[in-house]
């Protein structure tokens, strides 16, 4: 304890710089008060003690400590000549105080701050992600925002504010994959047309992230933090005279709220937004938008469930672990998918099945909603049973998918067939017997549909010559996860990166039959959303079909299979999964580790 009342007398001492209380030098301390509120260097002194200031709170109780910390870190935002990347990350910080301080006398003052602070630093993220960062350095850059998005979405609608949530929520996630899809839409015709708008915006843009070298307050960093304010306002105006160019009227805004709506023109777009102090699911349809709060859904019993292991471990171990995710299942529908499919199903009002595109935030982007209920012998309370069921990253990135879709809808191209059920490297991942198989069956049943081109053992420069030249491309290897690098994550011979910098004119569909492929668990970039499914939607891909967590060998065959022969054998193409993996869930319904990890994303 005395150490954190040391460092937070250090941290007071930082900010003011200088004791208040002699005579003789009231006037000067003025003037450097007057200085500092504008150095960039505030900023961190400010974080520093906001921080020191809430872990006294959590050992002493103190509410004024937390509610001291809170103005703080809102104070290290404030700072206007820092670099915007040292503001954010008091700001986000101080969204989780914000949270932990409503409920009193001041709760309507609390969250119009925590929404204002929110939508300020959503704003500023298209400043500090730029381009020009590679992508490990934008992965370090968007942790500094992890939860934002959620957090103000939250606070939303807490406040029964419903509107520009969807706006702010697609603004603060799936940052990287959004750069990348803007890369390959029509703004990157804005550099042809309008080279010197752009240049400039680029300029000013770098400039304010540029850091300021501080030392004595001198001429010369007084001029460069007047240079630094000036910037800042002329990137504002820079920003406001693109969007005056016709056509560039949402330029760094995203969609309009009527655009995301066009994307769920045949069905529902569900997003759970999952936080520390409350959960709800935003339902998205072609002529309406909701939100309905799930108070059963806690992020305390989602780490609980989402925090085991239930792949590794002895044979023996299995049939207990099955009928642990059984439980698991039945939680989700009641907590969550059981009252989302209630309002989805009273809007529906068809005798088809319901089409519903899954998108989770935080811990809810690693959950399996298409499987939640019970799958006891006949029992229809589950998804399966109710609707069809397909993901997304974002809503901008289902949008991409949709154009993609379209644009490909007449393509005529080959099926490239890539396997390898040996992998060299060391340590040696264990031989897939079941791909040679896998292999075999496959082109049995498109042979009569499609032209094959098939691939075993292919070196990574072979399949990025030969992927331009198909329209469905099947994968039939090991997967693998980087938790602490997700762009390092790919098959056997391509990471995330490699394919999501492709773009593939004749792409419609990628089967990605191997491990983890959709699995989403790197801490901070969860909003992110980037694992090899999302990197082939980027590449151009509108349909990809991939496996939330490791998948048995012998499974993929026939999950493969029953997905081919539905594709093809139905008369025009029926994308999802649903049917093949329905087969294999039929005959083991107590066992939906086997079969509730398949998923598909696109439209």
């Amino acid at each position: 304890m005395q150490d954190l009342e040391e460092a937070i007398t250090a941290a007071k001492q930082a900010v003011q710089s200088t004791p208040d209380d002699h005579p003789d030098r009231a006037g000067r301390l003025n003037n450097l008060g007057n200085k500092l509120d504008d150095h960039p260097d505030r900023a961190g002194r400010l974080n520093n003690l906001g921080n020191n200031l809430e872990s006294r709170y959590e050992r002493t109780g103190q509410m004024q400590d937390l509610d001291n910390a809170s103005k703080h870190l809102q104070e290290a935002w404030n700072c206007g000549a820092a670099v915007p990347f040292h503001r954010i990350k008091p700001a986000a910080r101080c969204l989780q105080l914000f949270a932990r301080l409503r409920g009193g006398p001041n709760t309507d003052v609390i969250l119009s701050s925590a929404i204002q602070l929110g939508k300020d630093v959503i704003k500023l993220l298209p400043t500090v992600n730029t381009r020009m960062l590679n992508r490990a350095d934008q992965q370090f850059v968007i942790k500094t925002f992890a939860g934002v998005a959620a957090d103000l979405c939250a606070f939303h609608l807490e406040s029964d504010n419903l509107n520009n949530t969807l706006l702010y929520l697609e603004k603060g996630r799936a940052v990287i994959l959004g750069q990348l899809v803007d890369s390959r839409s029509d703004i990157s015709s804005l550099v042809q047309q309008y080279p010197g708008d752009i240049r400039r915006y680029e300029e000013l843009r770098d400039e304010i992230n540029r850091p300021v070298q501080t030392g004595k307050q001198d001429i010369a960093e007084r001029l460069m933090l007047k240079r630094r304010r000036e910037a800042i306002a002329e990137l504002e105006r820079c920003i406001e005279e693109i969007r005056r160019i016709p056509g560039q009227e949402q330029f760094l805004q995203g969609q309009t709220v009527a655009q995301m709506q066009e994307c769920a023109a045949y069905g529902s777009i569900i997003i759970i937004n999952l936080t520390t102090f409350r959960s709800d699911a935003i339902i998205v349809t072609a002529t309406t938008i909701k939100a309905l709060n799930l108070p059963k859904l806690s992020t305390s019993e989602a780490e609980n469930w989402l925090s085991r292991d239930w792949h590794r471990g002895r044979r023996s171990d299995r049939l207990q672990k099955n009928k642990e995710y059984l439980d698991f299942l039945s939680w989700l529908w009641q907590a969550c998918v059981q009252p989302v499919l209630d309002v989805v199903l009273a809007i529906h009002r068809s005798s088809d099945m319901p089409r519903i595109w899954w998108i989770g935030t935080g811990l809810a982007t690693s959950m399996p909603f298409h499987a939640a209920g019970t799958h006891s012998a006949n029992s229809t309370d589950n998804l399966y049973s109710r609707a069809v069921s397909s993901y997304a990253p974002s809503i901008k990135a289902l949008a991409y998918a949709h154009s993609r879709s379209k644009a490909t809808d007449r393509t005529k191209g080959t099926l490239l067939m890539a396997t390898m059920s040996t992998t060299p490297g060391s340590p040696k991942p264990p031989d897939l017997p079941g791909v040679a198989k896998e292999k075999e069956k496959i082109l049995d049943i498109t042979g009569r549909h499609l032209l094959t081109e098939s691939i075993d053992q292919p070196s990574v420069n072979r399949l990025i010559e030969r992927l331009p030249h198909c329209s469905i491309a099947h994968f039939a290897c090991h997967g693998s996860t980087d938790y602490s690098d997700p762009s390092n994550s790919g098959l056997d011979w391509l990471t995330v990166q490699m394919v999501s910098e492709l773009s593939l004119t004749h792409a419609r569909l990628a089967y990605l039959s191997a491990c983890s492929t959709a699995e989403n668990k790197a801490p901070q970039l969860t909003d992110e959303v980037i694992h090899v499914v999302s990197g082939f939607q980027v590449a151009g891909f509108p349909h990809v079909v991939g496996c939330l967590w490791p998948s048995n060998d012998r499974v993929c065959v026939e999950v493969a299979s029953g997905f081919y022969t539905t594709l093809l054998g139905k008369g025009g193409m029926r994308w999802h999964n649903d049917d093949a993996v329905n087969i294999v869930r039929e005959n083991k319904r107590s066992m939906p580790l086997n079969w509730a990890q398949f998923v598909h994303y696109g439209p």
